[in-house]
């Protein structure tokens, strides 16, 4: 990539999964599920009520209510599962979300609800009634098997079109890392325990095809770059996919950075619905960036060096590499060594540097050495022409 105009590249792909650079990467992404599956069986998700059912009401009360007080209220209706209902409050609590199970039987569900209300009423005051839902179990699950069959048939159709337009395993790579931006962002939702609702599915599915643009782009390059450099013999493909990586940087960088500004400003700015909405986006966006470069990529150089051609070319770079090695080491051994044995046979004789610089000394002029007369020999070769005389 370029910087002001200053060509700098960085190793940021290579063709073993443990060795550097791609260890790094790996170990990182290999943390991050780790701690990701832990959250989602110990903590598990904080499904709406759009997918569990149940109820849900939001109302401004005239008087702060006590969260204590109103789960103590829950837990006398003695209805089975309200003791476990949530229940937030917020704007100097005198804003009150109650989050309920969903009753099956409509006269008892219509009972209690009734009770909470009248008890909510007489001590807190209900001044109004922000917003009231009700979702049966059965509406709940039919959400979650569409929400599945969107997320498989999405990535069957993409499987598809990248085997068309590039080929299959930059397709399977680029699944990977969708997988892998799945999983951590499952986990964050399960660690931050935020709740997941259609509008949390619906950025989802909108952040994995930004994802898969950002790894189109470089899959891109990378094909360019084979049809290129593959031809020479001399370059493995883990160098062309860090020279393809290295190319599109910047791009990947500056689009990820335009993007993620106006969505944390809706995450400081925005409402509690558009917050919803700002976190799936940032992760999306944060985890398709990074997943692009650091995990898409390295795996598809380690998949692709394994084919018959490119094992060949990563051996003769080796054995090339090797010769170079021997050969800048061989002279620099040698120039040490010549170096090294005449001091060592002056400090034996005992003449040390002033028998060295003796030596080193220059003739003097005029020490006894015979010199040679300078003769300028002219066109008769040095004698001297006898003038004829003139007779008179």
């Amino acid at each position: 990539m370029f910087i002001r105009g200053r060509e700098v590249k960085y190793n940021l792909v290579g063709g073993k999964a443990f060795s550097p650079p791609n260890i790094y990467w790996f170990g990182f992404s290999a943390a991050l599920i780790v701690i990701s599956v832990v959250a989602l069986a110990v903590l598990g998700l904080n499904l709406g009520i759009e997918f569990k059912g149940g109820y849900l009401v939001k109302m401004r009360l005239e008087r702060p209510a006590d969260v204590g007080e109103v789960r103590g209220i829950l837990a006398g209706t003695g209805a089975p599962g309200v003791d476990k209902s949530i229940v937030q409050a917020s704007e100097d609590n005198h804003v009150l979300i109650l989050r309920m199970p969903y009753i099956e039987d409509s006269a008892a569900r219509k009972e209690v609800v009734e009770g909470i209300n009248q008890e909510l009423e007489r001590r807190y005051g209900i001044a109004e009634v922000l917003q009231e839902e009700q979702v049966g179990s059965e509406w709940g699950r039919e959400v979650s098997r569409k929400a599945v069959i969107a997320l498989v048939v999405f990535l069957a159709v993409i499987l598809v079109y990248i085997t068309l337009r590039l080929e299959f395993k930059m397709a399977v790579t680029a699944i990977a890392a969708l997988i892998h931006d799945t999983l951590i962002t499952v986990g964050i939702y399960a660690l931050s325990q935020r709740q997941v609702t259609p509008v949390t599915v619906i950025a989802f599915l909108t952040i994995l095809g930004y994802s898969l643009y950002d790894t189109i782009v470089v899959f891109d390059r990378v094909e360019e770059n084979t049809n290129l450099l593959a031809r020479s013999g001399r370059v493995t493909f883990s160098g062309i996919v860090n020279e393809s990586v290295n190319q599109t940087l910047m791009r990947s960088i500056g689009t990820t950075l335009t993007t993620l500004l106006p969505i944390i400003t809706i995450l400081v700015f925005g409402g509690e619905t558009l917050k919803d909405f700002a976190f799936a986006l940032f992760l999306g966006v944060l985890l398709g960036g990074y997943s692009s470069i650091f995990i898409a990529s390295p795996l598809l150089a380690m998949w692709k060096e394994r084919e018959p051609r490119y094992a060949a070319v990563r051996e003769r770079v080796d054995v090339k590499g090797a010769r170079e090695a021997i050969l800048i080491t061989k002279p620099v051994a040698l120039a040490e060594r010549a170096e090294s044995e005449p001091a060592a046979a002056d400090a034996r004789s005992g003449g040390g540097e002033d028998q060295r610089a003796v030596k080193a000394a220059p003739a003097k002029v005029g020490s006894g050495a015979p010199r040679k007369k300078a003769t300028t020999k002219g066109p008769s070769g040095g004698k001297k022409k006898k003038k004829k005389k003139k007779k008179k």
